[in-house]
């Protein structure tokens, strides 16, 4: 009887043991952040736009007056909010204008769909459908002297999501 109380009283322990200890699993969640793949310029590749041969009397703001001509590809978007920035520098006389280096007097105004686009500015547009970009030369005054030979101005676009 003894014995058999021995027995009893461990398999009572070990049901009270049992009942009390605390079972544990390793639980592992994952998965993959991915974000809006951006809109593509151009095909990644140069931008590239000639004014030709320019008559610099005639520079008035809005005498040859020039399309930037580009490709954009948003169509990966999520959402058709994006807007664009040229980035670049200014002039000395008027920094919304994108600077001519070695041609102090001349500068190059930007337009996107026929208005004014101010330089390191950003600007919305629908992703749905691609600004025109236009390009025209600008004096600082009328009574500027341009200097004559070629000339070349750069600048970088940027498109980002909103």
């Amino acid at each position: 009887m003894i014995g058999l109380r021995a027995v009893l009283i461990v398999i009572a322990l070990g049901c009270v043991t049992s009942a009390n200890s605390a079972s544990q699993v390793t639980v592992t969640i994952s998965g993959t952040v991915q974000a809006s793949p951006p809109c593509v310029i151009n095909n990644d590749r140069l931008i590239s736009a000639s004014f030709g041969d320019v008559q610099t009397d005639d520079i008035d703001g809005s005498y040859k007056t020039i399309t930037i001509p580009f490709v954009l590809d948003c169509s990966l978007a999520v959402a058709n909010e994006v807007h664009m920035q040229v980035k670049g520098n200014g002039t000395w006389f008027l920094p919304s204008l994108l600077a001519v280096p070695g041609n102090t007097e001349l500068g190059i105004a930007l337009k996107k769909d026929g208005a004014a686009l101010a330089i390191n500015t950003w600007s919305d547009f629908n992703a749905s459908k691609r600004p025109e970009l236009q390009a025209v030369l600008t004096k600082r005054a009328q009574s500027s002297e341009i200097k004559n030979g070629t000339f070349s101005s750069s600048a970088t676009l940027m498109v980002e999501y909103r």
